[in-house]
């Protein structure tokens, strides 16, 4: 049954039609029923994001797609040059290779013993610049080696004599605040030597006297005497040695006077 004779044939036959309500069917449009569905079944909208949000979000992608934009065109820079520099080796290689054959190509033209002879010289011209440019430079070499050694002697000397006097303040600052000690040690070390002498008798400063008698009682061949014409952390002894001058400053002299004279040689 084709569509087109479907209105002039009835489903229901005649007889039974009485039995039936029949209605005239109306089709819906899509507008009618989306109006009928239920909320439930809309589609709900989806809410919009915050504007905070969504402008860090674009800002994000916006960096992200600028550094990725940045990374491709250095990339791109990279391979450009790359390709460039191919390119460049590979006509460096090309001009050797035409150059080479055009040497040989010459040789042969010019002849082996003449090709030989020249090669020689120009050999024999490229040591004797090597030679001269050697020469040269062992004579810079030398000539700042010279200046080192005078700018390390100078440097020499300066040090030697700050060393000096640090020294000196470090004599000064220790007899300032120790000078009972100073003279204590000093004089003990300049008695090792003449122990075996007699007559010996030591010569401190009077502020220096009362420490000393105390930690040298124990040496009773040993006299000690207090003076005011000593300096304080200095001595002097006497004995059937000769005289030994402990005095500090008139020691420090010596050993100024030792230090600029091996300066000098």
């Amino acid at each position: 049954m084709s569509l087109n004779n479907f209105s002039d044939e009835n489903l229901i036959p005649k007889e039974d039609l009485d039995k039936h309500t029949i209605k005239r069917y109306t089709f819906k449009s899509f507008a009618e029923i989306a109006a009928e569905e239920p909320e439930e079944k809309k589609p709900k909208k989806e809410q919009p994001e915050p504007p905070q949000e969504n402008e860090h979000l674009e800002r994000s992608i916006q960096l992200e797609n600028d550094l990725i934009e940045c990374l491709l065109k250095k990339t791109d820079e990279l391979s450009s040059q790359l390709a460039k520099l191919q390119m460049q080796f590979e006509k460096s290689q090309e001009e050797n290779q035409t150059l080479l054959q055009q040497t040989r190509e010459d040789n042969y033209k010019i002849g082996f013993k003449e090709g030989e002879q020249k090669a020689k010289e120009d050999l024999g011209a490229s040591i004797d610049e090597e030679k001269t440019h050697l020469l040269q430079s062992l004579t810079a070499i030398d000539q700042r080696m010279q200046q080192s050694q005078s700018h390390l002697e100078a440097l020499e000397k300066e040090l030697s004599a700050i060393a000096v006097e640090i020294a000196k303040e470090v004599i000064v600052k220790e007899v300032e605040q120790k000078s009972q000690e100073v003279a204590l040690a000093l004089a003990k070390e300049l008695l090792k030597n003449i122990m075996d002498a007699t007559d010996i008798c030591v010569k401190v400063n009077t502020l220096d006297y009362p420490y000393l008698s105390q930690n040298l009682k124990d040496l009773p061949k040993i006299k000690l005497e207090p003076s005011d014409a000593i300096a304080k952390g200095g001595v002097l002894i006497t004995s059937s040695h000769g005289n030994i001058d402990g005095n500090l400053m008139a020691r420090y002299k010596n050993l100024k006077e030792s230090v600029l004279d091996n300066l000098k040689a």
